[in-house]
């Protein structure tokens, strides 16, 4: 459903023929087993699940069934570390109360920034946004009180001295540089070429929350609805096994094998593309994900990152997957009529003819100031 290589397509339907008649054949067996979808109950639910030690029906080769169609969508608007008003807490400590009402706060605050998720100012009432149709996060329901289980704070460590100048460089590097001076100054997300490494693109936005994965004996496939990402991934001990390749070899979603341990996928990946930088890391990123049947309509998803040359030590964060088929990926046709970065650049150039920095603040755009009327 997206723009793929003819390599990666062959590869991807293969796959198809060989997953599909194998997961519907253990879904047959569970299908009046499967409760219809429903709201997350509250903040320890993926916990408890685990601890009842739910035993996920097994694939013809005796792998753990974890395929099927998933999304994020319900978690969107959680906080990605701990936020204040749970100082001092764990997540097993906050009550379904207490989550209930964060919910409904974060709700509130969802709509009121539903006006200015691509920039904008309150103050002059300048929105920059998208059709409201396309919202996930207006009604999201989540499942915990923020994302980060590791370090047991639930915050990022800080970063290293190193990482600190690294920043203060690049900055420095910007400096006088508008934000449309050229292609190159904007993301790889607005240029349609990739939103992020796995843990951005697996982390709820707006809208585009929907995820699928596809099993064979040899190989897992992870297919990303946001600009159309595919990941075929070796599993190891099979006909497909292989080691990492070498560093010299980098790629945007990096170099990824995969391994059972127990019912838990562990995929490990390594060698990022040197312009894929998570907040703010190096080439020395090291990236490992577990997926585990924690219940039949849920994976549990976790990621440790680690990079010593950005954060003091690695650390984990993590959020449910919840199967929905209604929520299936749709075409994520990005470069077909981008006129975004186009328009971007135009306006730029327009920027350059007034003797304007461009910027992505409204407030900053001294051409604008009708708007502060």
């Amino acid at each position: 459903m997206s723009i793929w290589s003819r390599a990666s397509l062959a590869v991807v339907a293969g796959t198809l023929a060989l997953a599909v008649p194998a997961a519907a054949a253990s879904r047959a067996q569970t299908a009046s087993q499967k409760p219809a979808a429903t709201k997350p109950s509250g903040a320890n639910e993926g916990a408890s699940s685990a601890s009842r030690k739910f035993v996920p029906k097994r694939l013809p080769w005796g792998d753990p069934d974890i395929s099927g169609n998933f999304t994020t969508k319900d978690e969107a608007n959680t906080p990605f570390e701990r936020p204040d008003e749970f100082a001092g807490r764990r997540i097993e400590d906050v009550t379904k109360d207490e989550l209930s009402k964060a919910i409904k706060t974060r709700q509130r605050q969802a709509l009121a920034d539903a006006p200015y998720p691509g920039g904008g100012s309150r103050d002059r009432g300048v929105a920059i946004a998208v059709p409201i149709h396309w919202f996930d996060n207006l009604d999201a329901e989540n499942s915990r009180p923020w994302f980060v289980v590791d370090p047991p704070d639930g915050k990022v460590p800080p970063t290293t001295d190193e990482a600190r100048k690294r920043a203060a460089v690049a900055a420095e590097a910007r400096r006088g540089r508008g934000t449309a001076d050229s292609f190159t100054d904007r993301s790889l997300f607005d240029r349609c070429i990739v939103r992020g490494i796995p843990p951005a693109v697996m982390t709820p936005v707006i809208y585009g929350n929907s995820y699928q994965i596809l099993q064979t004996k040899d190989y897992v496939a992870i297919r990303y609805e946001m600009v159309h990402e595919i990941r075929i991934i070796p599993i190891d001990g099979r006909a497909a096994a292989r080691s990492h390749n070498s560093s010299v070899l980098r790629r945007y979603f990096g170099d990824a094998t995969a391994r059972w341990e127990g019912d838990t996928l562990v995929v490990d990946t390594t060698n990022f593309h040197p312009m894929m930088s998570y907040r703010g890391s190096t080439e020395a990123l090291h990236l490992v994900e577990r997926f585990t049947r924690v219940a039949p309509g849920k994976v549990n998803w976790s990621a440790t990152v680690e990079d010593p040359h950005t954060w003091a030590r690695p650390w984990t964060f993590s959020m449910p997957l919840t199967e929905d088929d209604t929520q299936i990926i749709h075409e994520y046709g990005c470069h077909e009529g981008n006129y975004g970065l186009r328009n971007i650049l135009s306006a730029g150039r327009s920027d350059d003819k007034k003797g304007i920095k461009s910027s992505n603040s409204v407030d900053a755009q001294e051409d604008l100031n009708e708007f502060a009327e």
